[in-house]
């Protein structure tokens, strides 16, 4: 039995008075393979006959849309300036799975100014009755932006590493987005991990140190192990579990979408209506103090 038929048999399709999911793929710091779990989660979606969409929020970065190897006409950029509406400017990827482009080199998208954060939720107006999940690819760290489309979000799934440099800024996202941003809840994907041990051990000692300073709760989601048909799918510009099915990467990301996407949206989450109160907020981006000793050993 495939991915695909896995993930049929756990999702039912969403009835027409049950919320949107949005969720936000997030972390710390970057080439942590945030945006290839993205792409991947939204392709396992798709193949289980979810509406999927997906937006690069790494603005000025395209990277969705590499992994896809796809050209995108159209960008956020040009939902922002133009008189287009969101339909115009989607592209359409693996098992149709639909693209918003961040757009390449656009330093003014970098920080998102108050009325084009406006303008942008007026444009989501119709993902309602479009979409049934929605994943924001956040970019790395706590700046404007990332506080912004987390807030927005229902659940925010962030991706650590063994790397100390990860978990001290995995500490760090969790503070900022806890604080600034109002996210409570955070699904912990622990990426190129030894083993499923160590993979529990790293969150362990991220939840020890959340838990003594933080109010935020984390849960273990998965571990994706070091593969190398990640490097050949991402050279190939395809996504993994349509490139390689049956690798090892594969199969723990098919079991992570499990989990996620079976999982009922949380009980404060209201579909669109919640996610307009996240976006609303308008975060600014905090100053983080470095993590105290200990929650990068």
């Amino acid at each position: 039995m495939d991915q695909a038929d896995t993930l049929r048999q756990m999702l039912a399709p969403r009835k027409a008075d049950e919320p949107i999911r949005v969720i936000a793929v997030t972390s710390g710091k970057g080439g942590v393979g945030k945006s290839h779990i993205s792409a991947n989660l939204a392709v396992l979606a798709a193949q289980a006959g979810k509406r999927v969409l997906v937006v690069d929020g790494d603005l000025g970065l395209a990277n969705v849309e590499i992994l896809y190897g796809i050209t995108p006409k159209y960008h956020l950029g040009d939902l922002l300036k133009e008189d287009m509406s969101l339909n115009d400017v989607l592209a359409t990827g693996p098992f149709g799975v639909r693209v918003l482009s961040a757009g390449n080199g656009l330093q003014e998208l970098t920080r998102l100014q108050d009325a084009q954060k406006m303008q942008l939720m007026r444009a989501f107006d119709e993902l309602e009755a479009a979409f049934d999940v929605v994943f924001f690819d956040t970019g790395a760290g706590i700046g404007d932006n990332v506080l912004f489309f987390a807030g927005g979000a229902q659940e925010a799934l962030l991706v650590v590493t063994p790397e100390p440099t990860s978990l001290t800024d995995a500490y760090a996202s969790v503070k900022a987005l806890s604080q600034n941003a109002g996210v409570e809840q955070f699904g912990v994907v622990v990426n190129m991990a030894r083993s499923d041990a160590a993979a529990r051990d790293l969150f362990r000692r991220l939840c020890l140190v959340c838990s003594r300073f933080l109010s935020a709760k984390l849960r273990f989601v998965g571990h994706i192990p070091r593969d190398e048909n990640i490097h050949r799918a991402v050279m190939a510009q395809r996504p993994l579990v349509e490139a390689f099915p049956q690798a090892p990467a594969s199969r723990a990301m098919a079991a992570i979408a499990n989990r996620v996407l079976s999982d009922a949206p949380t009980p404060s989450a209201g579909g669109l209506k919640f996610f307009w109160q996240g976006l609303l907020r308008s975060p600014q981006s905090p100053a983080i103090p470095p993590a105290p000793t200990g929650a990068a050993r």
